[in-house]
C-alpha cells in the first residue's frame, strides 16, 4: 500500500486522479485539514484528519508492512515523528513543492530569498510578529499566540529535527534539478534519489488561444506575481515597472492566494501599486477556478515574476506555452532551469528598467523576438515513474 500524507490544496485531487490511473486501489490518501471543511479537495478517496499524527499511530502504524511505501506531499512539522518512526525497510518519498522546504522553520532562509525592501517589510512586520485571526474571538487568538510563541522558542530544535527527517527521505520527486541541488546544499546529509515528476498544474488542459493583436486603444497588460506572499518581492517588482507609470498599461496582480486579502502585506502591495499606477493597478482578490484563471491569460502581453526561490512554475509554464515574454529573477532555480532549456522568451527581471514602453510593446507583439518552442515538462516520463513507484 502507498500512504500519501497530503494537505487540502488545489492540486491534490489532480494527483489522486493520476495515482489511481497508474496504481488503482493501491493508495491511501490522508489529508490534514486545517479548516472546518475542505476548501480545495473533493475526492471521495480522501481520509480527512484533524491530527494526521494521531490517526497514523493509532490506525496505520500497527498494520504497516515492509512492502508499504510512504509519500509526503507537504512536509509539515506534524509529520516529523511519523517519518522518524518508520522502519528502515520502508521507502519514503517526497513529492516536492519546495515551499515546505524553504518556508520552515521560520526566519531560516528569508534573507536569501527576499530582496532588500521585501526583507525589511518581513523583518519589521512578519518575522516574529503574531497576526490575529480577525474572524475569531479572543480565546482562539490567545491559543494562536501561544502556538506562535512556542514555534519561535523551538525553531532551532525544529530545524535539527527536520534535517534528520530529510536524511530519512529515499526518493525526491521533482522536475527541476536546480531545486534538487538547492536542497542538497541546504540540508546536510540529504542524499535522496531524484525521480522526475511534475504535478498537474493544468498544462494538459486546453489553454486559451492568445489574441493575434490588440487594438491601438487597448493597454499593454502586465501580469505581476502569483500570490499574496512576500517571496513575490512585489515592492521591488513595482519599482522595476515604475518608469512606465505614465504609459498606457495595466497591471494584473493576483493576491487571492497566500495571505488573506485583509493582511497587512496585501494592503501594502495594493497601496504601493495604486500610488504608482492608480486604477491601472488591478489586484485580484477573489479566488477563481483554474479554467477561468487561465482564461485571463489571453489578454496578457508580458509577465513579471520576481521570486528568488522557485515559485509560480505552473503560471510560468502556461505563459510560455502561450508565447508570452516572461521576466524573472535570474537567481531563481526556475529561471536557471528554463535557461538550460534554451527558452528565448525568458528575460531577466532587472532588464525591465532598460526597456522603453515602445520596446516592450514590440517585444510583446513578437517583433524582433525569436520564439523558441520549449518542451518544459515530460509527461511521458512522469507517467512512467508514477507507474514504477506506485504499483
Amino acid at each position: 500500500m502507498n500512504y500519501h500524507l497530503m494537505i487540502d490544496e488545489k492540486f491534490t485531487d489532480d494527483f489522486i486522479a493520476d495515482a489511481e490511473r497508474y496504481a488503482p486501489g493501491n493508495n491511501c490518501y490522508l489529508v490534514t485539514l486545517y479548516t472546518p471543511e475542505p476548501r480545495f479537495t473533493k475526492s471521495p478517496l480522501i481520509i480527512y484528519c484533524r491530527s494526521v499524527r494521531r490517526y497514523w499511530f493509532s490506525h496505520v502504524l500497527p498494520h504497516l508492512e515492509e512492502s508499504d511505501r510512504v509519500f509526503i506531499h507537504w512536509l509539515d512539522r506534524r509529520l516529523y515523528d511519523i517519518v522518524l518512526s518508520l522502519p528502515a525497510v520502508i521507502n519514503v518519498g517526497i513529492f516536492s513543492w519546495m515551499g515546505d522546504l524553504i518556508a520552515t522553520p521560520i526566519c531560516l532562509f528569508e534573507r536569501e530569498i527576499l530582496k532588500p525592501v521585501s526583507y525589511a517589510f518581513f523583518k519589521k512586520h512578519q518575522r516574529y510578529r503574531f497576526q490575529k485571526a480577525g474572524s475569531h474571538g479572543t480565546l482562539y487568538n490567545l491559543l494562536l499566540l501561544g502556538r506562535h510563541l512556542f514555534r519561535l522558542a523551538t525553531a532551532r530544535a525544529e530545524w535539527k529535527k527536520k534535517r534528520r527527517v530529510m536524511q530519512r527521505i529515499n526518493l525526491f520527486f521533482h522536475w527541476n534539478e536546480y531545486d534538487y541541488q538547492w536542497v542538497r546544499r541546504h540540508y546536510p546529509g540529504f542524499d535522496a534519489r531524484l525521480v522526475y515528476f511534475v504535478y498537474d498544474v493544468g498544462l494538459e488542459s486546453a489553454l486559451p488561444v492568445p489574441r493575434s493583436a490588440k487594438g491601438k486603444d487597448e493597454p499593454l497588460t502586465i501580469w505581476l506575481g502569483n500570490s499574496a506572499t512576500v517571496t513575490n518581492n512585489h515592492f521591488e517588482a513595482l519599482d522595476l515597472l515604475a518608469h512606465l507609470s505614465e504609459e498606457h498599461i495595466e497591471i494584473i496582480c493576483p493576491l487571492s492566494y497566500g495571505e488573506s486579502t485583509g493582511s497587512l502585506y496585501t494592503r501594502k502591495v495594493i497601496e504601493k501599486g495604486k500610488r504608482i499606477f492608480g486604477d491601472r493597478f488591478i489586484p485580484l482578490l477573489a479566488y477563481v477556478d483554474r479554467d477561468r484563471y487561465y482564461g485571463m491569460f489571453q489578454k496578457v502581453d508580458l509577465v513579471l515574476m520576481n521570486h528568488i526561490r522557485s515559485q509560480a512554475a505552473g503560471n510560468v509554464f502556461a505563459f510560455l506555452k502561450l508565447g508570452k515574454p516572461v521576466f524573472m529573477e535570474e537567481r531563481s532555480p526556475l529561471f536557471q532551469f528554463l535557461c538550460a532549456k534554451d527558452c528565448r522568451m525568458l528575460h531577466r527581471a532587472n532588464d525591465l528598467m532598460r526597456y522603453s514602453f515602445a520596446e516592450l510593446k514590440a517585444l510583446s507583439s513578437g517583433k524582433g523576438l525569436t520564439v523558441h518552442p520549449v518542451e518544459i515538462v515530460d509527461l511521458g516520463l512522469k507517467a512512467e515513474n508514477l507507474r514504477r513507484y506506485l504499483e
